[in-house]
Parts: C-alpha cells; structure tokens; sequence
C-alpha cells in the first residue's frame, strides 16, 4: 500500500468520524501515525485533514490527554493550519489556530514553539 493510499485510508475514517461529531477522536486518529515523507502532496492532504479536525476539537479538554510529543505535533499543525487557511475568509479562520496556539503555550511553555519550528517534518 503506497503512503498515499494508506494516508487516504485514515483520512476517509476521519472524516467518517467528523461527520458523526467525533472531531478529537479524529484528531487523534490522524495524530496517531505521524506523516515521514518527502511527497508534499501527502504531507499537505494530512495536515489538511489535522487542521479540519482541529478547527472544530475543544482545545482545553483535548490537551488535558496530551503528551508533551503530540503537543509538539499539534503546534506544527497549528503553523500549517494558519498557513493553510490565511486567504480563506479573509484571514478570520485563522482565529482558531490562533486559539490552539495559546493553549498549546498555556500547557507546554515556549518550547512548543521552538520544538515545532525545528522539525521539518511537518
């Protein structure tokens, strides 16, 4: 199975639970196998599927349950769903990443920041 297809595969389960309500099961569903490829196609059809899950998860309740590694993923994610979304609405879907950003400094400190910036693998 290619990276393509097995991505697919979790985004279709995804979006299966998003469209029943279940947007921090999504989450950490896509969470759970992190993206290792060069394909940009993959990489931006995942951070895509992360960002749609994101955008509708309680933040608060959500990083109650997360490790220090998947908050360091979701600030990477956070990045790119900003970047993502910034000419969509004029900018104003951005708020929320903005807001996960906040929560993500809340819980982690500053070293989210720093931890997500340097890795490249988003």
């Amino acid at each position: 199975m290619s990276e393509m297809e097995e991505l697919q595969s979790v985004i279709d389960s995804c979006q299966q639970m998003m469209g029943g309500g279940d947007y921090a099961g999504a989450l950490r569903k896509a969470l759970a196998k992190p993206i290792s490829t060069k394909d940009q196609k993959v990489k931006d059809a995942a951070a895509k599927n992360i960002c749609a899950a994101m955008a509708k998860t309680g933040i608060p309740k959500f990083l109650e349950e997360c490790e220090q590694s998947q908050c360091d993923q979701l600030m990477k994610y956070t990045f790119k769903g900003m970047d993502i979304y910034r000419g969509v609405n004029k900018g104003k879907d951005c708020a929320k990443f903005l807001k996960w950003h906040e929560e993500l400094v809340k819980k982690c400190g500053l070293g989210v920041i720093m931890r997500a910036m340097v890795d490249k693998k988003c």
